[in-house]
């Protein structure tokens, strides 16, 4: 295999990212260790987290479905050329749309009542569906005392194919969370009565809670190399990291002990130092809030974010470090866990992925 066949690389400006598809491979892998008597759906929804929804479809072609989280999500997928099982998480939002997903076998969620009424009045190809059952997330789905009689109209409903049942944790990132036994179990209490193929299980679940897995799972952001849980890293998991993203040091200055840095003078040198300012800033992607301290890659080190992050740049604390203009930066990626940067900035791994991904796009 060419580097050109197992990476992919987006970028302007001097930020650029680079996707690594042998690493969403390996966390394919990893998931079917955990999960190896389950079918995988795996989630690609959001471009795929930011990493490119076509690149991601084509290295997971591992997975026995693709996940998205609205029609035109899986109609893009359609018009390249994807024939694998397409589910629609948010499902049909009229008729025009329901007769789309049945002409394109594209299988949308039932999270409404009027979505069965939608159904009852269609009268061209029949689709697979998805029937959603909220079992405590509160977000989207029947609740559990009407699941039972949505599946009843379901299944004598001549444009409904095979129906499958899911519903998505609350808490899994926090395994001994009661409510995820609790949400199981209802959902399990369920399908007693109906008996139809499940999924319960996201990245979380899957991992750390192996009665979860059911005949499908979902994996999300293990996929692509961020950990799901609270207190366990993705080298912890042996997840490998998917999106690198990268500048370059445009500028190095000797400053003086209490020259304050950036918008609002929030950081003051503590002492005659090297500060480094790198092309990247809340315009790639980088998160604004990531706080001083955040860790940043130069030359086999890491050193600290100092003052606020700007729109184009961001300064870092050079002690220690032996860098010049034009230096390669990383601000996540192998060298620097997505995780570890999100947490300085009081988020999430996911948001950063999404945030660069669809902000530093391809040429």
């Amino acid at each position: 295999m060419t580097p050109a066949d197992s990476q992919h690389t987006r970028h302007t400006r001097t930020a650029s990212i680079n996707i690594d598809g042998d690493a969403l491979r390996h966390n394919l892998s990893r998931v079917k260790a955990f999960a190896p008597e389950s079918k995988v759906m795996a989630v690609i929804k959001a471009d795929a987290y930011g990493h490119g929804v076509l690149q991601a479809a084509k290295y997971l072609s591992e997975a026995d479905a693709f996940a998205l989280a609205v029609t035109g999500e899986a109609m893009a997928l359609r018009q390249a050329g994807m024939s694998k099982p397409l589910v629609v998480l948010q499902g049909f939002s009229d008729a025009s749309e329901l007769t789309a997903m049945a002409e394109h076998d594209i299988q949308p969620a039932i999270i409404n009542p009027w979505q069965i009424d939608l159904l009852e009045q269609h009268k061209e190809k029949p689709v697979n569906i998805w029937l959603k059952v909220d079992t405590g997330m509160h977000r989207l789905g029947f609740p559990v005392a009407v699941v039972e009689a949505a599946h009843q109209r379901l299944s004598v409903c001549e444009s409904v194919g095979e129906i499958r049942i899911m519903s998505h944790f609350a808490n899994a990132d926090d395994p001994d969370n009661i409510y995820n036994n609790n949400q199981l179990s209802s959902l399990i209490k369920v399908n007693n009565n109906i008996n139809a193929e499940a999924s319960m299980a996201n990245s979380a679940g899957l991992i750390a809670l192996p009665e979860s897995r059911l005949q499908w799972v979902r994996p999300g952001i293990m996929l692509y190399g961020s950990s799901p849980l609270l207190n366990q890293s993705a080298d912890d998991l042996a997840l490998k990291p998917v999106m690198n993203f990268e500048s370059s040091l445009i500028s190095v200055q000797q400053l003086k002990k209490g020259d304050a840095i950036g918008y609002g003078s929030s950081w003051q040198c503590p002492e005659d130092m090297p500060v480094g300012v790198v092309a990247a800033g809340y315009a790639d992607g980088y998160p604004r809030h990531a706080e001083s301290g955040t860790p940043v890659w130069i030359n086999n080190k890491h050193c600290a974010l100092v003052g606020r992050v700007s729109m184009d740049s961001l300064s870092v604390d050079l002690r220690g470090i032996d860098a010049k203009p034009g230096d390669r930066v990383v601000l996540w990626g192998k060298e620097l866990s997505v995780d570890v940067v999100a947490r300085h900035a009081a988020t999430i791994g996911y948001e950063l992925l999404c945030s660069a991904g669809n902000t530093v796009k391809a040429v």
